[in-house]
């Protein structure tokens, strides 16, 4: 999947150039926004409760929430586009109805996920976007149609074809349904998804409200795929935090949690570094060549970005173990104090430096968010400054871990 949306963004980038590049990923944007607030219902503590309560009274209610999260979302957001002039306006239709396919395409994913249909759930997280790559290529390179619309059709017809796909294995779900569950109160779900959805918001807007700010698209443009392929070191981290989530949440070894948690943090610190390290060497001639020449500034933004791009790996893997102890609010204290950062700074920075501006108001915020987290975490484990430095006493722990 990874490497699919790394080709999605080559290809877009390539052939439409930073302005629409910019224009799409402001409408993407936008999106997601709406997507992190509606799954304060339909995101992933769902699969908590799916097994447990009647999936018909959990579906039913979802719909109705995700209709009613869309229509709000949107409206406030075709006000803001209007009265400060931000975002992607003129396509707010679109909006929308996309987000109210993916929403409840991803509402689909988190029951077949919760129902433990393994296969069926990774079959179709790739599909999406290899239909997407698939639609976008034919678009481009057959019909040589290059604009913000041919991006947008790819959109519509690879969610349309994955929901459609996702819809009759919700019909097999429903026909094997057990009819004596029992109903349940939206409101557990609400509370449980509220702070960790808010959190996410907080991180996403840390680095993207910059999108706002940048004046124009084809800056956005040249910021957003430069933030979309640093961001891709954090893969590594990624891949270690649902580990540590897990075996946090299980009890595994609470003595130690904490000490094993310190370790992986740093092993993804310092595996990203190497990774920053190599980005430095690849000349700069090597991205022109893949992105086209409106992103001849790319790896300028990406090593300028670097910096909070690697506090966030290190963070990652502490904020699944405050995750793993069910502390989503230590995670909302942390990410609110990084998005306060960049709404004081950007504007001023963005103002001055424009693109590298956006990168130190980003990198401001990623720290600031970082040194909170790991306050709270220290402060819990009671560790010292030199526990930073000490790896040796960590790595006898997760060999025992094992």
């Amino acid at each position: 999947m990874a490497l699919i949306n790394l080709a999605v963004l080559l290809v877009s980038c390539n052939q439409l150039g930073s302005d629409i590049r910019g224009q799409v990923s402001l409408l993407i944007f936008n999106i997601a926004i709406i997507q992190i607030i509606n799954e304060i219902y339909t995101g992933y503590v769902l699969v908590y409760f799916i097994p447990k309560y009647s999936l018909k009274k959990i579906y039913s209610f979802g719909i109705i929430w995700t209709i009613s999260c869309t229509i709000i979302c949107a409206m406030v957001m075709y006000l803001l586009f209007k009265v400060f002039d931000i975002g992607a306006g003129e396509y707010w239709v679109h909006m929308v109805i996309l987000s109210f396919i993916i929403i409840l395409h991803s509402l689909h994913m988190v029951i077949i996920l919760g129902k433990e249909k393994i296969r069926v759930y990774n079959y179709l997280n790739f599909f999406q976007p290899a239909l997407l790559l698939t639609t976008l290529s034919i678009i481009l390179f057959f019909f040589h149609l290059k604009s913000a619309g041919s991006y947008i059709m790819a959109l519509y017809v690879s969610f349309s074809l994955a929901i459609v796909l996702s819809s009759i294995q919700m019909i097999t779900i429903f026909k094997n349904q057990k009819m004596d569950l029992p109903a349940f109160q939206p409101k557990e779900i609400i509370e449980k998804g509220f702070y960790n959805q808010l959190a996410n918001l907080c991180h996403m807007l840390s680095n993207r409200y910059n999108f706002y700010l940048l004046g124009n698209t084809i800056l956005v443009g040249i910021y957003s795929s430069a933030t979309s392929l640093i961001e891709s070191i954090w893969i590594i981290s990624g891949s270690v935090s649902p580990i540590i989530l897990t075996y946090i949440a299980n009890d595994r070894d609470p003595e130690n949690n904490g000490r094993i948690t310190f370790l992986l943090s740093k092993i993804c610190f310092l595996l990203s570094l190497c990774c920053v390290i190599i980005l430095y060497f690849i000349p700069r001639d090597f991205f022109v060549y893949l992105l086209g020449e409106d992103f001849i500034h790319v790896k300028t933004v990406m090593l300028y970005l670097s910096p909070g791009i690697l506090f966030i790996s290190f963070a990652t893997i502490i904020s699944h173990y405050f995750a793993g102890l069910g502390k989503q609010r230590v995670l909302l204290i942390a990410n609110s104090a990084g998005l306060l950062t960049t709404v004081c700074t950007s504007y001023f920075l963005i103002s001055r430096d424009q693109l590298l501006g956006a990168s130190y108001a980003a990198c401001l915020s990623y720290f600031v968010a970082t040194i909170i987290l790991v306050a709270f975490f220290m402060k819990e484990n009671k560790f010292g400054l030199m526990d930073l430095l000490r790896f040796k006493k960590d790595i006898d722990l997760l060999k025992k871990a094992k």
